[in-house]
C-alpha cells in the first residue's frame, strides 16, 4: 500500500514539473474569400481561373457557382470607370468553362458552357445504358447556352466504343427519346 502511495505521488510530482508554460498567441485574422481566382484581362474581356473546394464544384452548376462566388456589383464598381457597355467574363476550370456577358449594370446578358469528360446525369446515364448495354463510354463533352440564367439549349456529345467499333451520339437532355446517333467503325 505504501508503494502504491509513494508511486502515486510520484507521477502527480512528475508530471506537474513537467507542465509547459502557457503561450499567448495573436489574434488571427480570418476573411472570407468564396471564389478563389486569378484574372487576366484582355479588352472588355476577363478570365478567372476558378478554384473549386471539391472535385465537380464547378461542373456541376456553373451559372449558381458564378452567382454564390461572384459579385458582378463589386466587380463593375472596380472596372466601372473604364465606361465598358458590357462585360464578358470567363470562368474556367480543369474540365471547361462558362462565358458570361453582362450589360453595363450587371446583369447576365447570355450564357455559354463546354464541358468534357464530367459525371453525366443520372437520367443521362440511364438512357445510354438502356440503349447501348454492353458498350462502354470512353469520353463526353457537355455544350449549353442561353439567355439571362435560363438555359436554352443543351447538348451532351457521347462517344462509346464496343471492342474495335465506336459511336458518337448526341443527347438532348430536354428530349431524351429523340437521340440521333452518328456511328464511326
Amino acid at each position: 500500500m505504501k508503494t502504491l502511495i509513494f508511486s502515486l505521488l510520484l507521477i502527480v510530482a512528475t508530471s506537474i514539473g513537467h507542465a509547459q508554460k502557457i503561450t499567448e498567441l495573436e489574434e488571427a485574422k480570418v476573411g472570407f474569400a468564396p471564389l478563389d481566382v486569378e484574372v487576366t484581362e484582355n479588352g472588355d474581356s476577363f478570365t478567372y481561373n476558378v478554384h473549386e473546394s471539391y472535385a465537380g464544384q464547378f461542373v456541376k452548376d456553373p451559372i449558381a457557382f458564378m452567382k454564390a462566388n461572384f459579385d458582378i456589383q463589386n466587380f463593375i464598381a472596380t472596372y466601372g470607370d473604364r465606361n465598358y457597355d458590357s462585360y464578358h467574363l470567363t470562368f474556367k476550370s480543369g474540365q471547361g468553362f462558362l462565358k458570361a456577358d453582362f450589360d453595363k449594370n450587371g446583369k447576365i446578358v447570355k450564357t455559354y458552357q463546354k464541358f468534357k469528360d464530367i459525371v453525366l446525369p443520372l437520367d443521362v446515364r440511364r438512357e445510354l445504358y438502356m440503349a447501348h448495354k454492353g458498350w462502354t463510354m470512353t469520353e463526353n463533352k457537355y455544350i449549353a447556352s442561353g439567355r439571362g440564367e435560363m438555359l436554352e439549349k443543351e447538348l451532351y456529345k457521347i462517344k462509346i466504343e464496343d471492342g474495335s467499333r465506336s459511336q458518337n451520339i448526341k443527347l438532348d437532355p430536354r428530349s431524351m427519346s429523340r437521340t440521333s446517333v452518328a456511328s464511326k467503325e
